[in-house]
């Protein structure tokens, strides 16, 4: 028959033995130390982070002259291809009077002939007043 030791009194075993402590060069799984296991994981979340901000086009706060800059940027911009679209060909511009074109001639537009339609009607109308 055994007896049972009361609640009150000490143990006769010995005391567990502590867990080492721990550091960074204990090892977690798979022989790789904890410092490996945290850069693993760090490195994963920070990919998948720079995904999604990627994925769903993350705005950065701007602040107030950030943001009129950049609309004044806009604003000459366009102004800029608005004048540009007026600005005639290169070749119209470096044609030299009174020297004959070698080049065949384009067909006349639908703007150029109707310019010159008006140009003779004022022409005639001069003739028959000067008659």
């Amino acid at each position: 028959m055994s007896r049972q030791r009361p609640p009150w009194m000490p143990s006769t075993a010995p005391p567990k033995p502590k867990p080492p402590p721990l550091t960074k060069e204990t090892v977690v799984f798979w022989d790789m130390r904890l410092w490996h296991v945290v850069g693993i994981f760090s490195l994963f979340v920070l990919s998948i982070i720079i995904t999604l901000c990627c994925v769903f086009n993350c705005r950065v706060p701007r602040t107030r002259k950030e943001i009129e800059a950049r609309y004044l940027q806009r604003k000459a911009a366009k102004m800029y291809t608005d004048k540009l679209e007026t600005v005639p060909p290169l070749n119209e511009l470096t044609e030299i009077p009174g020297e004959e074109k070698k080049k065949k001639k384009k067909k006349d537009s639908v703007d150029t002939v109707a310019i010159k339609v008006e140009e003779d009607e004022k022409n005639e109308a001069r003739k028959k007043g000067e008659k």
